[in-house]
């Protein structure tokens, strides 16, 4: 069958409001071929362009291409950068979140790249405390110093404005309690190198998270 019209057919689906596109991408995202699937993640950055609500479609579609390890990043670079310059930020949080997964060893260099990417980009406060949850809610796949180097590298962005700063401490508090074992790695982090944190959690936070954690924090 010729592409083109297959193509056409799909854009049409994945452009039809109320439409579940879930299908649809499902089939799309195990399209290989390098010229076909740059096309087809030129029609999912469509999709969420007009469709906003459909972000966590594109999450999905995104973390299926990633399991093809360096061979996805013809078509997954394009549309992230697409979607980081001209989404709205319900679809960026839903990027960042799969983003951050640990996700597959095929993925991990590739989702490593495209993380970094999104961190060279990103300023919105809500998208990188959705970050932020993502980091804190898979420290036990990820590992404690990955994820203390996300968790750091987050914070860093969010303190550049005061709305920022208060969601990252917000956000400590509010993953600190619930999520098992992230007061303890945090508290961990702040004790070990104190200097590193100074500018980045606050006082109040530090003290919460120490409580939380049930040891002394430096102050």
């Amino acid at each position: 069958t010729h592409p083109a019209p297959v193509i056409a057919a799909f854009r049409d689906r994945l452009r039809q409001p109320g439409a579940d596109p879930a299908e649809a991408l499902r089939t799309l995202a195990d399209v290989t071929t390098p010229a076909l699937a740059h096309r087809v993640a030129a029609l999912v950055r469509e999709m969420v362009e007009l469709r906003p609500e459909a972000a966590a479609h594109l999450a999905v579609y995104v973390d299926r291409r990633l399991t093809h390890g360096p061979a996805a990043r013809t078509a997954l670079f394009p549309l992230v950068t697409g979607v980081l310059i001209g989404c709205a930020g319900s679809v960026r949080a839903a990027l960042a979140t799969v983003l951050a997964a640990p996700g597959g060893r095929a993925s991990h260099e590739l989702r490593r790249e495209l993380l970094d990417l999104l961190l060279a980009h990103e300023r919105d406060p809500a998208v990188l405390g959705a970050l932020l949850r993502a980091a804190a809610e898979d420290l036990a796949r990820r590992g404690e110093e990955p994820t203390r180097e996300l968790v750091h590298r987050t914070g860093r962005l969010m303190v550049r404005t005061p709305a920022g700063a208060t969601g990252f401490d917000r956000g400590l508090v509010e993953l600190a309690r619930g999520v098992p074992g992230f007061a303890a790695a945090v508290a961990r982090w702040l004790s070990d190198a104190p200097e590193e944190w100074a500018g980045v959690v606050g006082p109040s936070t530090r003290r919460m998270v120490g409580n939380l954690a049930g040891v002394r924090v430096p102050a």
